[in-house]
Formats: C-alpha cells, structure tokens, sequence
C-alpha cells in the first residue's frame, strides 16, 4: 500500500491511497482526512486503507486522479516526533574526521542519535531554502520509518512490530555551521534544516522479500 499527502486541504494536507504504479490517486475523507489522523487510528484504518489500494490496483474506483508528485507535501507534512540515527559508522567516521572531530569507540554499539525539527517537512519537488551557500549546504539520502506508538523501554526483538510505513530522505545539513554549533554542547539547530521526504510513504509489504529483520535491501537511488 502506498500514501501520500496532498497539499491542498490544510497544513496537514489532504491523504491519498497512490497506485503500485504511481499513476493514479484517491481521496480517503471516509476513512481519514490526513496520514496523521489514519496513523492515530491506525489499527482500524489500515484495513480499510488496503481495501481501497486492492480496488485501486483492481481497476478504475470513483473519486480517482492522475498523480501528481509537484502536488503532494511529505506524507506527514508535519509530526510529533523526529529522530535521525547514523547506522554506518563509516559514513559517520568521514564526516567527523572532514570536521577535525575523532569517533568514540562507542559509536560501534551505541548508535549516534539526534532529534531533528519535525515541525516543517518538505516535499518531494519542493525547494530547499538556505539563505547562504556559504553555510555548506549538503545531502544524505537515507530511509525511514514511520511507527505506532513505540511504548518505553520496547525490546530489539519486538521493536519492529511498530514499524507501519517506509519512506525516502533528503536529510539536509549545513557542514559549515555544524562545527560551532556542536561546540555549544547543546547539539545541532540551525545546522539542519526543514528535512525532504519522498512523495509517497509505503507499508513494508510493498517491498516484497528486499525487507527483512527492520531492513530494507536495496540501493538507494
């Protein structure tokens, strides 16, 4: 199943079931008016939001238009909650090391984590606003999730059970102000910017036998 946001409608968009191919869309105002309201509920919504992506796939449906990647915000134009981790600790050792910094020996088992702006995301064609090159603006590409309620403490082997939706990043940093920032003690602010999202959310199904074990494998393209 695939989600998307449209941006008309609000500041938290408007929700679409998307087609497997891309290629066409419907609105959802019975079962959610937006992917945070179906998230909420996400226990009853899901069954119904795979009913409308079977019929979708099946053949025409009432109420259906030609997607629009320019027309569709992030999938969650906005959340409560945004936390970027780096898992490959040679990417971050590079990005240290560019910066003067050394890599704890801890960053081999105890994953680098930090909680990001989630109050303005950005869509797929959307820009990307900087008010000066001169602050080294830079992009990783990485994947995400979006979860359920994730309860404290949740255990590794059970943790992936609140996984509901997969999406792609355009995580944006400004390399130049990161190192002064970081100096603070207080972590990154204005060093990161609003982060780019891909035009559509999917569930990990869509992804067949390239997702196992909370990872996805496949290149990112």
């Amino acid at each position: 199943m695939k989600l998307a946001s449209l941006k008309s409608g609000g500041r938290d968009g408007t929700l679409v079931v998307v087609s497997r191919d891309l290629s066409r869309a419907v609105r959802v105002p019975e079962i959610a008016g937006t992917m945070q309201a179906a998230l909420d509920d996400w226990s009853d919504t899901s069954t119904a939001l795979r009913d409308v992506a079977e019929r979708l796939e099946a053949g025409p449906v009432e109420g259906e238009f030609a997607f629009d990647t320019s027309a569709v915000s992030s999938p969650l134009p906005r959340a409560y909650h945004w936390v970027d981790g780096s898992a490959y600790v040679n990417h971050v050792e590079l990005v240290r090391k560019a910066r003067g910094a050394e890599m704890p020996d801890s960053f081999w088992h105890d994953p680098l984590i930090y909680q990001g702006g989630s109050d303005d995301f950005l869509g797929p064609q959307d820009d990307i606003p900087v008010p000066s090159e001169e602050f080294g603006i830079d992009m990783e590409a990485e994947t995400a999730i979006i979860t359920d309620d994730v309860p404290m403490s949740t255990s590794e082997d059970t943790a992936g059970e609140h996984i509901k939706l997969l999406m792609i990043v355009n995580d944006v940093s400004l390399r130049n102000l990161i190192p002064g920032e970081l100096a603070k003690g207080f972590g990154f602010y204005q060093s990161k910017p609003s982060t780019a999202f891909s035009p559509v959310a999917v569930t990990p199904d869509e992804l067949g036998d390239d997702y196992a074990d909370g990872s996805v494998n496949l290149p990112l393209r």
